[in-house]
């Protein structure tokens, strides 16, 4: 769980650096896939085995 956490905050901030348009209080996310030290997740493979919370961390990795 605590890998899918660390996923889900790297795609939140890529998505936050990128120019897609914000989700709204409600919004399905969008699909995604990233790269984990288990492999590549997917959003879709993950709902399937039941709901998931995506959660970030603004000051996760950092020293301050």
């Amino acid at each position: 769980m605590k890998r899918l956490i660390r996923a889900g905050a790297v795609v939140a901030a890529t998505l936050l650096a990128s120019n897609a348009a914000a989700l709204q209080i409600g919004d399905a996310a969008p699909d995604f896939r990233v790269i984990s030290t288990d492999g590549e997740i997917t959003l879709s493979r993950v709902l399937e085995k039941g709901p998931a919370v995506l959660a970030l961390y603004y000051a996760d990795f950092t020293s301050g």
